[in-house]
């Protein structure tokens, strides 16, 4: 169900949050949050958009991340507010972290 090179595969873009199916999907792609360092169980975690709904983000599997309500807050989205705690993208199909330096 994840390709190796596209990550998790696209299922819908009915709405802004995920279905059963794309929970499902990033459950297995990522247990616990996808934050490094952290294991809170993706059933306890919220499914995040790497690029935000509010800036045009789409709701399909390989733009959502699996992130505890802690992460999923301090996840930086906004490009234009100073950086301070980094942010999760997905490069060549994988989820990484990408520091304050480095996330504009």
């Amino acid at each position: 169900i994840i390709s190796r090179t596209q990550g998790p595969v696209d299922l819908y873009r009915f709405d802004r949050f995920a279905s059963v199916k794309q929970r499902t999907m990033l459950a297995a792609e990522h247990p616990t949050c996808a934050w490094p360092g952290c294991n809170t169980p993706a059933e306890r975690g919220q499914f995040h958009h790497l690029t935000p709904w509010k800036h045009g983000g789409e709701t399909n599997v390989a733009n959502l991340v699996t992130l505890c309500s802690y992460h999923n807050g301090i996840n930086e989205d906004d490009p234009n507010a100073p950086p301070r705690r980094g942010r999760l993208t997905r490069q060549g199909g994988t989820i990484v972290w990408q520091p304050p330096h480095t996330s504009r």
